[in-house]
């Protein structure tokens, strides 16, 4: 068995400078229990329960080749030992001497202690800590990875968020989103609805191709002039601000595309910078030839819009361009007035042709008979007034203008057709009608007969006669023929 006073002082530094073993040597030499919180005045005064708390400490390091082993007998060996204390003071490395260590210096390395815990605390900055090897835990090893692989994650992730805050979704379902790539000056003004904006603008298909491409492109603002993309995002523009706006086609082009160069459902990245916005256009101030510019500009977009089966579109387009096309404000010629005139009952027309596809029947009446009154016999008008008379169930009156539109143009098969349509329809609704008066008069309605039974009846009736005068042919020239005989 060695003693503590064997232990030469080269080796106690080496432990002590160790973490492993820092805390079990200062318990050893300093006589108590830090989760204790005991302190003796000296060290020769141990309790029993001290001495009891570990009977056997066994000590590895690559210095000592022997154990160093604390058994039973240490309680018997204290009382010893405090008496010869004195004697061994000489001997003893002063760096396991504890006679000289007072309750105010293990207070010290409390505080001190404690201060470094409070520095480590507030410094998030790792430190370099002195580990051996033989204590890590492979747990300790897989938190340390797993912590990495989180810290790398979370910078993927907030770089991902940061990118795509650079975006803002303008209606909130990530259809339509836009990312400034260039700030408008600081007293920059924003266009607001019926102003005219002068637009810069490129388009580029997923596949790289470009689309939509003008240096200068001006038109007034929600007047529905553009792809529904561009309305929407110029709105929120300031001047001179270059934005990258990001559309699916359902703000763009939607499932027919636009041949030949833009395909169906296609989604489409722009480039758009707001040049200028001047105010709105003031129509009521402009002559006529200015008016019917613009008027057809609108009449024009709305039969486009038209073709794309865009009614409601295309009826927004047409109210425009009536109103631009309004001759009572404009004082010009007589034949330019009458050019406005014109033009301004073909819209009409034009937008009574999508009020019947939206099912506004009463709207469709009311838009062809502001094209009656100036043009009684205009053929369109009289067919789509009689049109409209018919789905609303005035088929009387339908048939009626249908049969003043047939007159006009007898040869339109359209026109024909829907005569006929409407002829059976109004035999039957009056047919209906007799039948109930009948009802309520107490009468029964005349049967119904079937034509194909009475057909082929009569057909039966024929047959049998002529079979039957056959026959008589026959039996009389039989008996003609014996009579020569004899």
């Amino acid at each position: 068995m060695y003693m503590l006073d064997s232990i030469p002082s080269q080796e106690s530094e080496k432990l002590e400078t160790d973490g492993s073993f820092s805390e079990k040597s200062e318990y050893f030499q300093n006589g108590f229990n830090k989760d204790s919180n005991s302190y003796p005045a000296e060290s020769s005064v141990t309790s029993e329960d001290n001495m009891n708390m570990n009977n056997s400490v066994h000590l590895n390091t690559t210095s000592l080749s022997e154990e160093i082993s604390f058994s039973e007998s240490g309680k018997n060996a204290s009382d010893q030992n405090s008496e010869s204390s004195d004697q061994n003071e000489d001997e003893m490395p002063p760096l396991i001497d504890n006679e000289n260590v007072t309750n105010q210096s293990l207070m010290d390395q409390e505080k001190k202690s404690a201060m470094d815990e409070s520095e480590n605390k507030s410094n998030p900055e790792p430190t370099s800590v002195s580990m051996n090897p033989d204590n890590v835990k492979e747990n300790d090893v897989k938190d340390e990875c797993l912590s990495e692989i989180n810290q790398e994650k979370t910078c993927t992730g907030e770089d991902a968020e940061k990118e795509e805050e650079e975006y803002l979704d303008i209606l909130g379902n990530g259809s339509l989103k836009r990312k400034i790539l260039r700030a408008a000056a600081k007293n920059a003004k924003r266009p607001i609805s019926s102003d005219l904006v002068t637009i810069k603008v490129e388009g580029k298909l997923e596949d790289g191709t470009k689309v939509d491409v003008y240096d200068s492109l001006s038109f007034v603002l929600g007047d529905g002039d553009v792809i529904q993309a561009w309305d929407l995002a110029v709105a929120l523009m300031e001047e001179g601000q270059v934005i990258e706006l990001q559309t699916d086609a359902r703000f763009a082009y939607g499932e027919k595309g636009r041949k030949p160069d833009i395909p169906p459902n296609s989604s489409i990245a722009y480039i758009i910078e707001l040049v200028k916005k001047d105010y709105p256009m003031d129509y009521e101030s402009m002559s006529a030839a200015e008016k019917l510019k613009y008027g057809e500009n609108k009449r024009e977009r709305g039969n486009f819009l038209f073709v794309r089966e865009e009614f409601v579109s295309a009826i927004n387009s047409y109210n425009k361009a009536v109103r631009i096309l309004d001759p009572a404000t404009c004082s010009d010629t007589a034949e330019s007035l009458q050019k406005l005139l014109e033009s301004r009952l073909k819209c009409y027309n034009n937008m009574a042709a999508c009020q019947l596809k939206t099912d506004a029947y009463d709207a469709a009446i009311k838009s062809c008979r502001m094209v009656l009154d100036v043009q009684p016999d205009n053929v369109k008008a009289l067919f789509r007034t009689g049109k409209g008379l018919a789905a609303k169930g005035e088929t009387k009156e339908g048939l009626m203008y249908m049969r003043r539109a047939q007159k006009l143009d007898p040869d339109t098969k359209v026109i024909n057709q829907e005569i006929m349509k409407l002829s059976k329809k109004l035999q039957a609704e009056s047919q209906s009608e007799k039948d109930m008066y009948q009802k309520m008069l107490g009468q029964k309605p005349p049967a119904k007969t079937n034509k194909q039974s009475e057909n082929s009846s009569s057909v039966w009736k024929w047959t049998s006669v002529i079979g039957g005068v056959t026959i008589a042919i026959v039996a009389m020239g039989i008996t003609a023929y014996r009579h020569l005989q004899h």
